[in-house]
Formats: structure tokens, sequence, C-alpha cells
């Protein structure tokens, strides 16, 4: 009994350690949690003072994203030459909401100088930045709530020189928020994703919010797909020439299938665009697939590009088989607008296994594949004019356990991963028609 109440205590400790906002009396001494190694010995002292004047029993709550990582943000937010603190933390294990304490020096010493409640049990992200170039720093903290992403908080705080204190200018709800150049005027705006439920029906809006003093002006927003369960990913391209800086978010349209928003700020028109959306139906279809394959530059050309999938190659007569299944042609868009892009690559994916095979254009109506999913293999194989079928590569995932085998000789070796690794086998066929291992190191690459 007593070991089974040992392990029980230490799967306790495993899961507080894992948490976002720690404990200060399960886990270590108060000294030593309530603040981060890089930060306690520089800062002892406001570490003292945080105990003072909360008191003991405090959980110390970390963001779950952004640059800020830590529970406590040492910066000089309010531009005086002196640097301030922020404690983000419960004042007990029970509490449901996080709460924001706010230090500044005075005579050389930290002082406790206001105290914030926030908007949720989590913190989602922290940011400080000077948002409208005056010289003083805004504060923007997203707060959220356990397993609800419709529902976080973004509030945006002002610290005033005068005072010394922060006072809250903005509170809006959102999905998600970032802060960047939306109109591309050397000035960083808010740009978060909101979402309203009317009768059932609900929609999804992209928004850009600018500061200004302690103003807040809405600039614009745009409808966007309501059919989304998560976004997944948030990037921006710079903006060059008559090109505007574009935001891409990649986002989950049920378990697997994903889309790309493309939203940017229209200088001619002095509005927010997402260009990909139907207008009556507020769907994007346009870059829509079937795998959760997120955007990159896939040629390195300092150029986003956007994956789409079609199902086009034909399996022949093993189609009818159980163990065989249709692979997806990936194909890579460069989207200047709704009704101009370019393809950049076409690509086969193999999400699972970590790997894409390039195709070039000329190849797309000659070459086929097959995916073997009882042996994990993908056979490619090229179909002449007469209609035959000639194999002329494969790609195999082996597991580590695996690879030593005498039967994997003739394979040549692409991706090592500690587990597995994925290999090729040229046929002879392929051989005969040229295809060597240069040829397959610049066909066959590891997924971005």
């Amino acid at each position: 009994m007593k070991r089974f109440v040992s392990v029980l205590c230490l799967v306790f400790m495993f899961c507080l350690v894992l948490s976002s906002c720690d404990s200060v009396d399960v886990i270590r001494p108060v000294s030593a949690l309530l603040s981060p190694p890089l930060y306690y010995e520089e800062y002892e002292e406001l570490v003292q003072t945080f105990n003072t004047t909360v008191g003991k029993g405090a959980l110390l709550c970390s963001p779950q994203n952004g640059s800020h990582k830590s529970a406590i943000v040492v910066e000089d937010i309010d531009s005086d030459g002196e640097t301030e603190a922020l404690i983000f933390y419960k004042s007990k294990a029970e509490d449901t909401v996080v709460r924001m304490h706010y230090f500044n020096v005075s005579s050389g010493k930290w002082v406790s100088t206001g105290d914030f409640s926030g908007y949720g049990n989590e913190i989602e992200s922290v940011v400080v930045e000077d948002m409208d170039g005056d010289g003083f720093k805004e504060l923007i903290v997203t707060w959220s709530i356990t397993g609800v992403t419709s529902s976080n908080v973004m509030s945006v705080y002002r610290a005033t020189y005068m005072t010394g204190k922060f006072k809250e200018i903005s509170n809006e709800t959102c999905i998600m928020c970032e802060v960047v150049d939306v109109d591309s005027d050397f000035q960083k705006e808010i740009f978060y994703i909101s979402q309203s439920n009317t009768s059932g029906v609900i929609q999804k809006t992209a928004k850009v919010m600018k500061l200004s003093g302690d103003s807040v002006l809405h600039m614009g927003e745009t409808k966007i797909d309501p059919n989304i369960s998560t976004y997944k990913s948030f990037k921006t391209e710079k903006s060059s020439g008559d090109s505007p800086m574009k935001i891409y978010i990649d986002a989950l349209k049920g378990e697997n299938s994903m889309i790309t928003e493309l939203i940017y700020w229209d200088k001619a028109n002095n509005e927010l665009v997402a260009p990909l959306i139907d207008p009556e139906t507020l769907a994007n279809n346009v870059t829509f697939r079937f795998e959760p394959i997120l955007s990159s530059d896939i040629n390195n050309d300092g150029i986003i590009d956007i994956p789409v999938q079609s199902e086009i190659f034909a399996n022949g007569d093993d189609s009818a088989t159980i163990d065989v299944e249709n692979v997806y042609l990936t194909r890579w868009y460069n989207f200047k607008s709704a009704t101009e892009s370019e393809t950049v690559a076409n690509t086969l994916i193999n999400y699972s296994d970590g790997y894409m095979i390039y195709l070039e254009n000329d190849e797309l109506a000659s070459v086929g594949i097959r995916n073997y999913r009882s042996h994990n293999c993908w056979v490619v194989y090229k179909v002449r004019s007469n209609g035959d079928q000639q194999e002329i590569f494969s790609v195999m995932k082996v597991p580590a356990s695996r690879w030593d085998e005498k039967k994997f000789e003739a394979y040549i070796p692409i991706i090592e991963k500690k587990d597995s690794t994925v290999c090729v086998y040229i046929t002879p066929s392929g051989r005969d028609s040229g295809i060597d291992e240069d040829y397959i190191r610049e066909k066959v690459i590891r997924l971005p």
C-alpha cells in the first residue's frame, strides 16, 4: 500500500511539472520556484518582494505560445530607462483565473504598483511592443480557457510614464491574435480572428486593430472560412514592390483536411481582403487538401507556396485490391490573387512517413504511383505509349530494427531517423532509363 501511494505521489508531481502553472509548494521551495533559473540570481529581490506581496501558495503561469515563455517578464516597458516586471500567477491552486502583477523600480528596489485579474485560467501569449512609435510600449496579453479556443480574450494595456502604472485600453474576444505590420506602414498592428454565432450560424472574421496612444482604431475586417476546427500556423511574407505583405494561416477543416487562408491589406481600396474566399459560400475550397500539409516556401524563392491536392493518378488493375490506394498529387501554388496563380512544384507527399517525391511538369502525364499499405511502400511507374506500366523505383520506410537485414542492401538510404530509414530501390528498368542515385536524391526529399 505504501508503495502504491508513493507511485501516485510521483505521478502527481510529474503532472504538475508539465503544467503551464507551477505550484510553489509541491515541487520545490518557494525561493527556488518563483523565478525561472535565468532570472532567479539576478532578480532575487523581485522574487522576495513577490513572496511578501502575494503570499505563499501562488502558482506561476507561463504563456503557452509566443516569444515570452516565462511567467516573469522583465523589460523596460514604460520606456523610462528602468526595467519593470510582470509576474503571471494564480494566488492558490483552486483559483480559476490567472492574475498579472506589475512591479516598478523605485530607489533601486522593486515596488508593487498594480495587480490585474485576467480573463482565463491560462495565458496563451504575451507581447510587449511599441505599437504606434511614440516610445511607450503596449502590452498585449491573450488569456485562454483550457480546451476552449473560440473565446480567448485579448487585453491591451498601456503603460504611462507619469504614473508608472498600466491601464487597460482594449478588450476583444478572439480565436488567435498576432502582432504584425499589416498595412506596411512600419508600425505594427494587432491582427486577430474572432468568431460569432448568430441563430446557430457560425461566422469567422479576420480583423485589424491599430493603436495610437490611448486610442484604438478598428481598421478593417474580412470574412473567412467558418468551417475551421483548428488554426495550425501563422506565417507572413514581406511586402515587395507592388505586392503587399501577405498573411498565410494554415487551418484544419475536420480532423485531417486542411486549407490556407490568404489575407492582406489592399492599399488601393483601404481594406482587409481574403481573396481566396468564395463570396457566396464564404468557403475557401481553392486551397483544400486531404492531408494536414502546411504551406511552405517550397522552392526557396522567398515566397510562401500553398499546397493543393488532387487525386489524378490511376492505379491500374491493382486499384481493385484492398492493399493498394490512390496517392494524391500535391501542386504548390504561388497565389498572386484570386484569379492569378503560378504552379511552382508538383509533388507526391507521403505525410505519415515524412517524405515527398518531386515531379516535373512533363512527367505528370506519364508517371503513376501505387501505395502498398501492407508493405509501407510506394511504387513509382511510367506508362508507355501502348499503355504498359513499367516500374522504375520504389520508396519504403524501414524500421531501424530491420535496416541491417541483407534484403535492404540494394536500397539507397535517403532519410535516416533514430527509429527508421526511408530508402529507395531502383528497378533494372529504371536504371536502363537513366535513373541513378543522384536522380533519386534530387527527387525524393524530406517533407518540410
